[in-house]
């Protein structure tokens, strides 16, 4: 999740302020990991008797602070005996609590299973309190505390909510490694395609995000209305104020794509794309990104009346007006005899603060331009266009030479000069054929050097780490993929599959040590359910763990 100050295949280094809800329904923001409206609410107290609650206008005289949260002074003057809990219809891990007290407090929901875990801090100095509930397990009882604190101390009462059963289309994962102590902490935000049984990328339900806990459970999701996707190339990225959701292709022929979303933690819509653009059949893909003004981002397959495939990237404003456009073409001239999807885009950083852009083609490598010129300032190319095309395109040296990546999926880019790249290894054609072609799929860092006009490999996975043969030998994701520095130097790697035949493994989310390649978490989804990137989360969005 690193990449430009702008908007890319990832953008920033976690999730931003959150939003509590936002649109019909639910109550006022709250930041994902630090301070509410009403200040941040610390642990249950320990002491026997005192059961009071820090936050708000005080705080309880004992009582260790949650994580990013403050201790106070207050004590529990009364209890709180109308609380409604109500299920969030677009997420069933979901609810929203309300209650009300005499007069203006803060507003704060403690849960957990057998002993109370999480927080989530709602508005202050309301009387009419919401609080949305996210993070809980399917088929759960949940214990729920709330607690508001006014100026005449805190109040506080407890209930229990059940949540229901996961939609079918949204898999429980196996988590078959898991090291705590080098883990990054987090949950992991990803895409999932339920597979239609075939050999190709066909879903046979609509497009789905979904956070997984380090253990594997879904403890969040939105399903994007009833159509089903095509393609599995569904980009998935928190936003300041929840997640957004690229395209999908069309899922069939002349039918309008699914297009892209952004949406709270609620499931509401914030934005949607109207440009009639968006609505054309199997023409947008891949990506969707916001952008730090504002902004919106997507990618177009532009065809030319012999039928070549050039991918244009279009700035949107919230509104849906056209405010930039940037594109292969502005890069290149396509070389001789390129047809069809001679490029292949599949994602952009843009840094609006620095004015470059970095536009990823699978075919063709990564091209940095200044992004309101358009120039190029240097081209660093993919040895499977070079191959497929008979054209020495690129301007850039890899060293060693053997170092070079094959095909490419969503490059993040880092500030002290390095590139993370998703390498496929080639491309198979078919999503359930094994690996016939022993090709091998790669996680692989570059520093680059723009004066010299070198990118000197730095780091790959597996590279010749002491890790497990099957790394080595059967690692191969030949549509999707994605690879992220994490905040505690680890690499986490997307490696998506489909299929059903038994020599099709699953996708496999890995995260890795830098320093020594020992994986320490890998989550594995069942058969033909396919993946194309993955996230981080930390902090998590609107979560706050109460120290124990």
């Amino acid at each position: 999740m690193g990449g430009g100050a702008g908007s890319g295949p990832s953008g920033g280094g976690g999730v931003g302020a959150a939003s509590n809800g936002g649109g019909a329904g639910v109550g006022a923001a709250a930041t994902a990991g630090g301070a509410a409206s009403g200040g941040a609410a610390g642990a249950e107290n320990a002491g026997a008797g005192a059961g009071g609650v820090s936050g708000g206008a005080g705080g309880s005289d004992a009582g260790a602070p949650s994580e990013g949260g403050s201790a106070g002074k207050s004590a529990v003057v009364g209890t709180i005996s109308d609380i409604e809990v109500e299920a969030n219809p677009r997420n069933v891990l979901s609810a929203f609590v309300r209650w009300t007290t005499a007069e203006p407090s803060s507003s704060v929901v403690r849960f957990g299973t057998d002993e109370l875990t999480w927080e989530i801090e709602g508005p202050d100095n309301v009387t009419e309190h919401e609080v949305l509930v996210i993070g809980m397990r399917a088929q759960t009882t949940y214990q729920l505390r709330v607690l508001s604190t006014g100026a005449s101390g805190t109040v506080e009462g407890t209930t229990t909510f059940t949540t229901g059963a996961l939609p079918a289309q949204i898999p429980v994962g196996t988590v078959s490694v898991y090291d705590p102590a080098k883990t990054q902490p987090g949950w992991t935000l990803m895409n999932v395609q339920k597979g239609d049984g075939t050999n190709r990328a066909f879903s046979g339900a609509p497009p789905a995000a979904v956070i997984y806990d380090e253990e594997g459970h879904p403890v969040w999701y939105f399903i994007h209305g009833t159509t089903n996707e095509r393609g599995g190339a569904i980009s998935v990225d928190p936003t300041d104020r929840g997640v957004l959701m690229g395209p999908s292709l069309s899922p069939g022929a002349g039918s309008p794509p699914v297009p892209r979303i952004e949406v709270d933690w609620a499931g509401n819509t914030l934005w949607t794309c109207d440009d009639p653009l968006c609505g054309v059949p199997d023409q947008l893909s891949h990506h969707a990104g916001k952008l730090s003004n504002g902004n919106y981002v997507v990618m177009r397959d532009a065809t030319s009346a012999g039928g070549r495939v050039s991918q244009i990237f279009i700035e949107l404003s919230p509104d849906g007006q056209v405010v930039h456009t940037i594109g292969v073409e502005d890069a290149m001239t396509p070389p001789p005899g390129a047809a069809g999807d001679w490029a292949h885009g599949n994602s952009i950083t843009i840094d609006l603060e620095k004015d470059v852009a970095y536009l990823s083609f699978r075919w063709l490598g990564l091209i940095k331009m200044t992004y309101s010129t358009k120039a190029v300032q240097w081209h660093l190319p993919a040895k499977y266009g070079q191959d497929t095309l008979n054209s020495n395109f690129g301007d850039m040296a890899f060293v060693p030479p053997d170092s070079q990546f094959v095909d490419i999926h969503d490059p993040e880019i880092h500030d002290d000069g390095t590139i993370l790249f998703f390498d496929n290894g080639g491309f198979s054609g078919v999503i359930e054929d094994g690996n016939p072609g022993n090709r091998h799929t790669r996680a692989v860092e570059y520093k680059i050097d723009e004066a010299a006009k070198t990118a000197t490999l730095v780091w790959e996975w597996p590279g010749d780490f002491d890790t497990d043969p099957w790394y080595k030998q059967e690692l191969y994701a030949p549509f999707w993929g994605d690879a992220d520095r994490l905040a505690n130097g680890n690499v986490l790697i997307a490696a998506g599959r489909r299929g059903t035949a038994s020599i099709t493994p699953e996708s496999r989310i890995i995260e890795v040590t830098r320093d020594t390649g020992e994986v320490v978490w890998e989550l594995r989804l069942p058969k033909d359910h396919g993946v194309y990137r993955a996230e981080r989360l930390y902090p998590l969005p609107l979560l706050k763990k109460i120290a124990q």
